[in-house]
């Protein structure tokens, strides 16, 4: 009999996230489930020194459509998303964040867009559209420095036509991640930009969308360390694109 074939596919990376994970997986399966969708969730364990690995190889014995990849060392998100989603089997394919901090009823709005409106290649999650709902904020600083990124990233990378590419929440069409992700190239935090920049440069159909999102006071970026290695990242995607890396 032929395998199933696979609507959705769900890439997580994750470091040290053995307390905040269980209850995203648990609760994303759930959802999944509920919506009688065949699909994967793909967890990239990424160098994590804590039981993350452990704790996800558990909950795959009981749930078979959750997957394990593991990498040594520590690469950095965008390098565990890249591997997670070339990995992929789905028809369309979710990248999304180990903290859950984007509720889960986006999954079934974008499918449903996807279906909808076949010219569309990626939909973006926005934190910042009028019908967006920011259930819980950010402190003022890391706002203000997010909010500075995401302006100097749309100057840099002339990138206006989406809002808030920044947010790891990201649904694309499988021909679409076959070929982004073989043209991106940072593995940190600028990887969110880069995939916007490498989607146009390739003539991809972009559309953003709402979502209802949850600020985790646990985060794992820190302001001013991350936004110093979010510069010199801008500054490798412009150079890359001068070299022509993307077209």
């Amino acid at each position: 009999m032929a395998e199933p074939v696979i609507t959705l596919s769900v890439v997580i990376g994750a470091y040290n996230e053995a307390e905040r994970l269980p209850k995203v997986l648990l609760a994303l399966g759930e959802y999944l489930k509920n919506l009688e969708l065949a699909h994967e969730i793909i967890v990239v364990d990424d160098g994590s020194v804590d039981n993350t690995f452990q704790i996800v190889k558990n909950l795959s014995r009981d749930y078979t459509e959750i997957k394990i990849v593991r990498h040594f060392p520590n690469r950095g998100r965008g390098f565990s998303v890249r591997e997670g989603v070339l990995q992929a089997q789905g028809q369309f394919i979710l990248e999304t964040d180990a903290d859950g901090s984007v509720r889960n009823e986006a999954i079934k709005r974008f499918l449903e867009y996807f279906y909808s409106n076949p010219e569309t290649d990626i939909i973006f999650g926005s934190r910042n559209l009028p019908e967006s709902v920011v259930a819980v904020r950010q402190p003022i600083l890391r706002f203000l420095l997010g909010y500075g990124f995401l302006c100097l990233a749309k100057v840099f990378l002339w990138s206006f036509e989406i809002d808030d590419f920044t947010l790891g929440f990201k649904m694309f069409r499988r021909e679409a991640v076959q070929d982004i992700f073989l043209h991106q190239f940072d593995d940190k935090y600028v990887a969110e930009a880069e995939i916007l920049f490498a989607a146009k440069k390739r003539g991809w159909r972009l559309k953003e969308l709402p979502v209802t999102w949850d600020n985790d006071a646990n985060s794992r970026v820190r302001p001013f360390r991350d936004s110093w290695r979010s510069l010199k990242g801008l500054a490798a995607v412009v150079l890359n694109g001068i070299k022509g890396r993307y077209t």
